[in-house]
Formats: structure tokens, C-alpha cells, sequence
């Protein structure tokens, strides 16, 4: 069975993930106004999108009492379209999956849940989905879903299938949730010896 797994940008330039064969797909989700990351590891495929991490809404907390609205810079429908048909391009010819953002949390974290939920097997990487991609990835394959769903860190896989919360999580916004799974991060590397 094909893995999946996510990654932050940092580690694909030095080739931090599970090893991979030649049969292998390369999926990269940055902000748009960053440069993809050049991979050690040589890849059969390479995907390429642009989108910020925001929720449904769109808003951000600019941390001074006013919101800006950035759902301009959203994933959008299509992403979410070409994002599912990879995943199952992969499924379907036995690749395994690398995908990355800049932490490697959220948005590929996303991408990386739904991935485990068609089939691949979960590498089980720290993620905590961003709930925009995976609901429109979950759309795209015509799947109900809680669209009152908490936010999880590592969502917890049953033997039927099924991704139930590891740990819910209520962030007041963008700004908390970045710096909490940061150093949620940074204590799991600590642990694992990687920092």
C-alpha cells in the first residue's frame, strides 16, 4: 500500500522524509509569495500550488483589533479538484506521497488526512488539518463532514477508516494557531532528537 506523508518546506531541500523510491509524487503548497524549495531526492512527479493557510472565512487577526480579509488567497475549488485527482492518480499506480508546506502542518496536513482516508498509508507525521482543504478536498469526492469539525492534532485513524480527533483544538485565530502548533512542533523534534 502507497504512504503519504507531510512535511515542512525546510525538510525537502535535505531530504527529511520517509525514504523514497522511484515511483513517487511530490506535492508543494506554499504561500504566493514564496519560492518552491528545491528537493535532494529526485521525484517521478512534482505538483506545485499557491495558497495561504485561512480558514472558511478568510479573515485574519492582524493582533491589533482589526481583521483583514485575505479569502483572495484561499485554496480554491480547482486546487481542491487537482489536489483529490493527484491523490488518486497516486493510489491508483502504487505512489507514494510527499507532501509539504511551510510547516508542514496544516495545509499539507490537510492533504495528507485526506490522503489516509482514501487509502494511503498515514506516515503519521504531526498535523493538524487546515479544515478549508480538507473540506474541499472532502467535497470534491462527494463526502459528508462535520462542518462544525474542531480542529484536531493528529487525528486518530480507527480500524474502519475513520479519523477521529487526537486532540481537539479551539484557536481564537490565525495569529494563536500558528505560534501554539509551532511549538507543539518544535517539542516533538525536541523529543525525536531532530533539533
Amino acid at each position: 500500500m502507497p504512504w503519504i506523508q507531510n512535511i515542512a518546506l525546510s525538510d525537502v531541500p535535505k531530504g527529511r522524509h520517509i525514504r523514497i523510491g522511484e515511483n513517487s509524487m511530490l506535492i508543494q503548497i506554499l504561500d504566493p509569495d514564496m519560492d518552491f524549495p528545491v528537493p535532494q531526492h529526485q521525484f517521478k512527479e512534482t505538483h506545485q500550488f499557491k495558497f495561504l493557510d485561512i480558514e472558511e472565512d478568510g479573515m485574519t487577526n492582524n493582533g491589533d483589533g482589526t481583521w483583514t480579509d485575505m479569502s483572495v488567497h484561499a485554496i480554491k475549488d480547482q486546487d481542491a479538484a487537482q489536489l483529490v485527482g493527484l491523490l488518486q492518480h497516486a493510489f491508483e499506480n502504487r505512489m507514494d506521497v510527499i507532501v509539504h508546506c511551510h510547516a508542514g502542518i496544516c495545509r499539507s496536513g490537510a492533504v495528507a488526512e485526506v490522503g489516509v482516508m482514501m487509502g494511503f498509508q498515514d506516515a503519521e507525521s504531526f498535523r493538524a488539518p487546515n479544515l478549508l482543504v480538507k473540506h474541499k478536498m472532502m467535497r470534491v469526492l462527494e463526502w459528508t463532514y462535520d462542518e462544525n469539525e474542531s480542529h484536531t492534532v493528529n487525528g486518530v485513524t480507527l480500524p474502519s477508516g475513520i479519523i477521529v480527533p487526537g486532540k481537539a483544538v479551539d484557536w481564537t485565530n490565525n495569529n494563536e494557531k500558528v505560534f501554539t502548533l509551532a511549538a507543539e512542533r518544535r517539542e516533538r523534534r525536541q523529543q525525536q532528537g531532530d533539533e
